[in-house]
């Protein structure tokens, strides 16, 4: 039930960003909406984010709050550079969209970084064995158990969400369309690459226990050695991936200067607007 309600509020979001690309009185309507639900479908999915011990992303959607607040007072005075904002939103959610929608085009890109993840286990020697097309074993078995580590690649693994979100801020610029393929050059390949790698090392970092910290504290009831699996996934290669981005936007900033000034714009706006909520002035 829950599932299918973060499944229909993350749709009509989607929806709602997309009529926002199309030019008109209402666009401002449909932006705020957009927001909302996808606010809205990121508070649902707390329950099972704060259960996987992942506090990253529940994180990002508590202090996400005052900022839906924000964007939605000044979507309604049509704020432009918070439209844009919302143009480069509804770019990043029509690329991811398909992926997440549709269940074949979500496993083809799955089993392309399957087989990336393999190749690389092959070239290196790490020994595992395949418990299904997208789920990995480890070759030795669990203490008290007849079955090995397992680890399934979804498609939150496939970095498909980085990509989408860095190709939204590229739709942020002015400049030519050879511009903006070499731009998502500088996005999909480094993310790609690296997310393999991302992949084969929380793999390797759980089947092997390399970080078997505070077992007590970190455990789950289904995932026997999580520790290991919390501290590679959710802690080192998280808050990698989050670097990562920032390393990513920093090149793309450098490649086009027009992109800073429409950042900068759009960070002042928040800057700002959070400074009066906590009875301070805007800084000049």
């Amino acid at each position: 039930m829950l599932d299918t309600l973060i499944f229909c509020a993350l749709t009509v979001s989607l929806i709602a960003f997309v009529l926002t690309l199309i030019p008109g009185k209402y666009d401002k309507y449909t932006a705020v909406v957009g927001w909302i639900m996808l606010e809205f479908s990121f508070l649902l999915m707390l329950p099972s984010l704060l259960e996987e011990g992942n506090f990253f992303y529940p994180m990002l959607a508590i202090v996400g709050i005052p900022l839906i607040y924000i964007t939605v007072k000044r979507l309604l005075v049509r704020d432009l550079r918070i439209l844009r904002l919302t143009y480069a939103a509804a770019i990043a959610g029509i690329i991811y969209a398909p992926f997440a929608m549709f269940t074949v085009l979500g496993n083809w890109l799955i089993s392309v970084v399957v087989f990336c993840i393999r190749w690389v286990f092959d070239l290196i020697g790490f020994q595992y064995t395949m418990a299904a097309w997208d789920m990995f074993e480890s070759v030795w078995v669990i203490p008290g158990q007849t079955y090995g580590y397992m680890d399934q690649i979804i498609l939150g693994c496939t970095g498909i969400t980085a990509i989408a979100i860095l190709l939204g801020v590229i739709a942020l610029t002015k400049t030519s369309w050879k511009q903006k393929i070499g731009l998502t050059l500088l996005v999909l390949v480094p993310i790609f690459i690296i997310n393999i790698f991302r992949n084969v090392f929380v793999i390797m970092a759980y089947f092997s226990q390399w970080f078997p910290w505070y077992e007590d504290v970190f455990s789950h009831p289904t995932i026997p050695g999580y520790a290991s699996f919390f501290w590679s996934h959710n802690v080192i290669c998280e808050g990698a991936a989050f670097l990562l981005i920032l390393l990513i936007a920093y090149l793309l900033f450098r490649s086009s200067p027009g992109l800073i000034s429409n950042i900068q714009e759009i960070l002042l706006v928040y800057r700002d607007d959070l400074r009066s909520m906590l009875g301070k002035g805007p800084r000049t």
